[in-house]
C-alpha cells in the first residue's frame, strides 16, 4: 500500500510540474492576424505573439505624458480616434531597425488597430528591463526624429489637449 502511495505521489508531482512548465502563447485574435500580416509585410519576422489589450481613447488621456508620447510617434492624429476602441496587438519580432539595441536582437512591438486597420504602433528594444525612454514608432523612429523641434511640438500638444 505504501509503495502505491509513493508511486501515486510521484505521478502527481510530475503531472503538476508539467502543467506549470507549459505557458501557452495567447490565442491570436482577428486583429492579431491583421497586425501579423502587417509586420510580415514590413519584413519583421515574428518571434512570438504576446497578446492583445484594448483601450477606448479619451480627451483626458491625451493630456497625460504617456499618451502624448505614444501619439507623438504615430503617423495619424489622435482626434479621429477619440471615443473609439483601440486594439493593441503585441509581438516580439526580429530584424527591426532598433533591434541592435537589444542583446538578443529582438524588438517588442505593439500594433495599434482601429476598425480592423493598422493606424500605427510603438516599438521597444527587448532588454533586461534596464532600458527606459519613450520608445519608438512602429518603424523605429524616435520622437526627436519625427518632431525635430520637440519643445515646439510639446507646447502645441499641451495647448491643444491640456497639461
Amino acid at each position: 500500500m505504501k509503495k502505491w502511495m509513493i508511486v501515486f505521489f510521484c505521478l502527481f508531482l510530475v503531472a503538476c510540474g508539467k502543467e506549470m512548465e507549459t505557458e501557452s502563447e495567447p490565442e491570436m485574435t482577428e486583429n492579431g492576424q491583421v497586425a501579423e500580416a502587417y509586420l510580415e509585410e514590413q519584413q519583421y519576422p515574428i518571434v512570438s505573439y504576446e497578446g492583445e489589450h484594448t483601450s477606448t481613447l479619451t480627451l483626458e488621456e491625451l493630456a497625460e505624458d504617456r499618451e502624448r508620447n505614444v501619439w507623438g510617434l504615430q503617423p495619424v492624429s489622435p482626434d479621429e480616434y477619440v471615443g473609439k476602441t483601440i486594439y493593441y496587438e503585441n509581438f516580439t519580432v526580429k530584424d527591426h531597425p532598433i533591434g541592435e539595441q537589444s542583446p538578443a536582437g529582438q524588438t517588442a512591438v505593439s500594433v495599434m488597430i482601429v476598425d480592423g486597420k493598422v493606424i500605427g504602433g510603438t516599438s521597444f528594444p527587448v532588454t533586461d528591463g534596464s532600458g527606459s525612454g519613450n520608445g519608438y514608432s512602429l518603424s523605429g523612429e524616435s520622437l526627436e526624429d519625427i518632431h525635430p523641434d520637440l519643445q515646439e511640438w510639446q507646447d502645441a500638444w499641451n495647448k491643444k489637449y491640456g497639461e
